[in-house]
C-alpha cells in the first residue's frame, strides 16, 4: 500500500513539474498558457482573464481544465493511459501553487479521513490506590471558616494580569460544597500604596478556575490577612488601616456586621441571559464524549433536555463494584435514543455495551448483567429530529451501591488557646476505595460543610486518626454516608 502511494506521488510530482516547465517556456517566448488552447476549449471571457492574469502577474496560471487532468493523474490505476483525461470544462483559472495545495489537501483527506468525534472516548479513570488516599491529609490553622496556610503566591506570567501585582506568600483557603477558594493579599506593583486581594475560585472536582482581583477602598499600602470571622476576612494595611472583605459577596464591606448579598461568580445559563441573547440557548450537557469529565450521581433522577435536532447529551458515571447496571430514559418530549459505552484505560477506546433506539417516546432502557466496575458514558440524542429545549427528560443510571462507610470520632484535643481539634477516622467495609463527595452525604455541621483534611476517598478497612478539624469546642457533627458522629469539648480526650 505504501509502495503504491510513493509511485503515484512520484508520477503526480513529475506531471506537475512538466506542466510548469511547459508554461514557463511558453511565457518566456511571449506566449500565455491560453495561447496553447484551442479557441473552443474556453469561452472568450475566460481566455481574456487568463491572458490578463499572466501579463499582470507574470505567474504560471493553469485553467481548472488542466488542473482536473493533473489531479486525475494522481488517482488513475495506469497513468500511461490517456482514457482518464477529463472532457474540457469551463472554470476560472487558478495559480499552480493553489492547484498544488488543493491536490495535496484532497490526497490528505483520502489518506486521513475526518474522525468521528462522537466516538472519541476519554480514557477510563484508574482506580484510587490506598497510598493515594492516605496521602491526602492537609495541614492548616483555623481562621474563620477557612484555614491559614503557607501557600506560595501565584506567579502570573501571561494574560492581562501579568506583572501587575505583588502578592505575599501565605493564603487563606476555604473548601465549600461547590468550590475551593484561595485568597492572597498584596499590592499593585506600579502603585505600592494601593492594596489588593487576589481570589482564586476552583469549582469542586472541576479543572476550570476563575480568578478575581479586588483593590482596597482606600489606598493604604500593602494588605495582609490578619484574621477572619466566618467567611469575612480581616485585613491590615501597611499604613495601619483595617479592612473587611466578604468572601461570599466578593466585595469589601464597611464592618463585620454589614449585610450584603451573596455573589455568583460563575455564569448561570438561563434563557434570558446575555450569553443566550448573543449565541442562543446554552446547552445543558456536553455534546462530545471527551467533554464529559464530570461524574453524575448514580441511582438518582437526572433532568436534562435535547435543545435542538442535532444535540447530543453525554454523561459520565462510575460504578464502584461489579453487578447489574440499568440505564433508563423516561418522560421524553421527542423520539430519543439511549446508548451506554464502557470505557477502557486507553484514549479513544470504548465499547458500546448496549443501546435502545426503539422508535417512539416510550421508556428506553439498557440493562447490563454482570457489568464490571469502572467508567461508563451514556449518550442521549434525537432519532428523528424531534426535540424540546423546555421539556426535560429523566435519565437514571442505577448501579450496585457499596456498603456504607462509618465515620469514627477518635478523640478531642484541647489546644489551650480556646480552640479544640477533633480527630476523626472511619471504617470502610468494602474491599475497594469508596468515593463520597463533599455534599449532603459527606458534610460537617455547622457550616462549612467541607473542612480541611476531610476525605472524599475512603480506603478499605478501619483507618484511624485520619484527619483533624479545628473548632470552638461546641458540637461539631460529621455526617458521612448516612451515619453521623458528633464531637465537643467533653468528648474523650486525645492522649
Amino acid at each position: 500500500m505504501k509502495r503504491k502511494f510513493y509511485i503515484w506521488g512520484t508520477v503526480f510530482t513529475l506531471s506537475l513539474l512538466a506542466v510548469v516547465l511547459v508554461a514557463t517556456n511558453m511565457m518566456a517566448r511571449g506566449a500565455s498558457p491560453a495561447d496553447s488552447l484551442p479557441a473552443t476549449d474556453l469561452p472568450p471571457n475566460a481566455q481574456t482573464q487568463i491572458a490578463e492574469l499572466a501579463q499582470t502577474q507574470k505567474a504560471e496560471v493553469l485553467s481548472l481544465t488542466q488542473a482536473a487532468a493533473i489531479a486525475a493523474a494522481s488517482q488513475v490505476p495506469n497513468p500511461t493511459e490517456t482514457s482518464w483525461l477529463p472532457n474540457p470544462t469551463y472554470f476560472p483559472p487558478v495559480k499552480a501553487t493553489q492547484l498544488s495545495a488543493m491536490i495535496q489537501t484532497q490526497q490528505a483527506a483520502r489518506l486521513l479521513p475526518t474522525p468521528d468525534l462522537q466516538t472519541g472516548y476519554p480514557p477510563a479513570t484508574i482506580g484510587i490506590s490506598l497510598e493515594d488516599t492516605l496521602a491526602q491529609k492537609l495541614q492548616g490553622r483555623l481562621i474563620g471558616y477557612g484555614v491559614s496556610t503557607d501557600s506560595p503566591a501565584p506567579q502570573i506570567y501571561h494574560g492581562p494580569q501579568a506583572g501587575k501585582f505583588e502578592l505575599n506568600d501565605g493564603a487563606w483557603k476555604e473548601g465549600r460544597y461547590d468550590s475551593f477558594i484561595t485568597i492572597w493579599s498584596g499590592h499593585l506593583r506600579d502603585a505600592p500604596e494601593q492594596g489588593l486581594i487576589y481570589v482564586s475560585i476552583m469549582p469542586h472536582h472541576n479543572p476550570n478556575q476563575e480568578s478575581f482581583v479586588f483593590q482596597s477602598p482606600v489606598a493604604a499600602g500593602d494588605l495582609r490577612i490578619a484574621g477572619a470571622v466566618g467567611e469575612r476576612l480581616i485585613l491590615s494595611s501597611a499604613q495601619g488601616m483595617t479592612f473587611y472583605f466578604d468572601v461570599a459577596a466578593l466585595s469589601f464591606i464597611d464592618s463585620l456586621a454589614a449585610q450584603v448579598p451573596t455573589a455568583t461568580p460563575f455564569l448561570t445559563p438561563t434563557p434570558s441571559s446575555l450569553l443566550a441573547t448573543l449565541v442562543g440557548p446554552v446547552d445543558d450537557a456536553p455534546n462530545l464524549p471527551f467533554e464529559a469529565y464530570d461524574y453524575q450521581h448514580t441511582n438518582n433522577d437526572l433532568r436534562f433536555a435535547i435543545s435542538n435536532s442535532t444535540d447530543f447529551d453525554w454523561f459520565r458515571f462510575y460504578s464502584v463494584k461489579p453487578g447489574t447496571i440499568t440505564v433508563s430514559l423516561v418522560r421524553q418530549a421527542g423520539n430519543y435514543g439511549l446508548r451506554v459505552v464502557r470505557l477502557a484505560n486507553v484514549p479513544h477506546v470504548g465499547e458500546i455495551a448496549g443501546e435502545d433506539v426503539t422508535p417512539g417516546q416510550g421508556r428506553k432502557e439498557v440493562t447490563l448483567a454482570d457489568a464490571p466496575a469502572g467508567d461508563y458514558l451514556v449518550r442521549v440524542w434525537s432519532l428523528d429530529g424531534s426535540f424540546s429545549a423546555d421539556l426535560p427528560y429523566i435519565l437514571r443510571f442505577d448501579a450496585p451501591s457499596p456498603e456504607k462507610v462509618t465515620p469514627i470520632l477518635e478523640c478531642v484535643a484541647d489546644n489551650g488557646d480556646g480552640t479544640y481539634t477533633a480527630r476523626f477516622g472511619y471504617d470502610n467495609p468494602n474491599p475497594f476505595v469508596v468515593v463520597v463527595g463533599a455534599n449532603r452525604d459527606n458534610s460537617f455541621q455547622p457550616a462549612p460543610v467541607f473542612r480541611t483534611g476531610q476525605p472524599e476517598s475512603f480506603a478499605p478497612g478501619r483507618v484511624g486518626d485520619w484527619f483533624g478539624v479545628l473548632f470552638d469546642g461546641t458540637g461539631l457533627t460529621w455526617v458521612l454516608d448516612g451515619h453521623a458522629v458528633t464531637a465537643n469539648r467533653n468528648s474523650p480526650p486525645c492522649p
